[in-house]
């Protein structure tokens, strides 16, 4: 019977480690946004998981192909277009973040690179 009773903890236990994921604990999403990830891939282990491990001015963004927390930036208001074009030249990023278009454009990823348009509503 002890052992019965032992075996019966131990898989609560384990069941009781996976309950957050089963529950779909949702994750914590601080307001701006990541600078893009352009730089060339590290093999690194994740220093985040979302932007609740991330002090208070960060977020926990993609950057050379890990998680790490980044300093965010600020966005402008709308969601940037889709773009359904194929570039078939070099890629050109003309915009790092909404901070470098003028208006109420944002720094948007289109076919070619990074380039200011006009949102579209949210």
């Amino acid at each position: 019977m002890r052992a019965g009773s032992l075996l019966l903890l131990v898989a609560l236990l384990a069941l009781g480690n996976q309950l957050p994921a089963a529950l779909g604990k949702r994750k914590i999403v601080k307001p701006g946004a990541c600078p893009p990830d352009d730089g060339p891939c590290l093999s690194v282990p994740d220093q985040c998981l979302d932007d609740s491990q991330c002090p208070s001015t960060t977020k926990c963004c993609s950057k050379a192909c890990y998680l790490q927390c980044v300093p965010k930036l600020s966005v402008k208001r709308g969601v940037c277009p889709k773009d359904l074009l194929r570039c078939i030249s070099p890629i050109q990023h003309l915009c790092q973040g909404d901070f470098d278009c003028s208006g109420s454009k944002r720094c948007c990823l289109t076919a070619c690179g990074r380039d200011c348009r006009s949102p579209v509503k949210d």
